[in-house]
């Protein structure tokens, strides 16, 4: 039976793609893959300048463009229309994948496809990929972890008091999803006597990473950043 692919891309850069992701995206009929819709009617996606490196034949993308912010009402139109799309290409015995950024698995839109997929019984394929936290461990050549050491992940965290407690348990945190609130923490984390590894827009030309915690009041945050703590 035909099935459905999901595809990791990897952070950014298109050579950190795994080869069976590739061969599946460039056999593929059609490649769904996300994107940003704003307020003013704009589109983007962090998505489409890996796949434009991929695909030669760009009638075979199809974009869906999400709404940013907390209100997920007209998210779930987009996923429930995607998911429409996608069931109706599936049925003409199109081959279809859909791509997302970092791995597929972690903080991803590609998930809420996914359980409206297994709602109708269509068989799905996953091909996981690189993290962008793996990444960026890699480009600041430091171990998240060694021995029995434990590793904790928090989004939108704006807490130092929260922080605090968790690196209690916790030798390595990485804060996702820090746009909001690194300005909140930047003044109590200049204070603690952590390790810090800031990376933004891993992979592309405009990566940029720092170990200097102060580099950061003067910068700003875009929504694909992170922030790796050792204490």
């Amino acid at each position: 039976m035909n099935k459905i692919y999901g595809v990791s891309l990897g952070p950014g850069d298109p050579d950190l793609i795994t080869v069976k992701g590739l061969k599946v995206l460039q056999d593929s009929d059609f490649v769904f893959y996300p994107g940003s819709l704003f307020s003013d009617g704009t589109k983007d996606s962090y998505v489409r300048p890996m796949l434009d490196y991929y695909i030669a034949d760009k009638s075979k993308l199809q974009g869906f463009f999400l709404k940013m912010g907390l209100d997920r009402s007209t998210a779930e139109e987009t996923y429930n229309e995607t998911t429409d799309l996608l069931i109706n290409a599936w049925q003409q015995g199109k081959k279809i994948s859909i791509a997302c950024e970092g791995d597929l698995s972690f903080y991803a839109s590609f998930s809420y496809l996914l359980q409206r997929l297994q709602q109708h019984s269509i068989p799905v394929e996953l091909i996981p990929g690189v993290n962008s936290f793996s990444l960026g461990a890699a480009k600041h050549q430091v171990p998240l972890c060694l021995q029995n050491e434990k590793l904790v992940f928090l989004p939108l965290e704006q807490s130092i008091e929260k922080i605090e407690q968790m690196l209690q348990d916790f030798d390595t945190m990485i804060l996702m999803k820090i746009r909001t609130g690194l300005p909140i923490l930047l003044p109590h984390l200049r204070t603690k006597n952590w390790k810090f590894y800031y990376c933004e827009r891993l992979g592309t030309a405009n990566e940029y990473i720092t170990t200097d915690i102060e580099e950061l009041y003067q910068r700003d945050i875009p929504y694909f950043s992170l922030l790796i703590i050792k204490k």
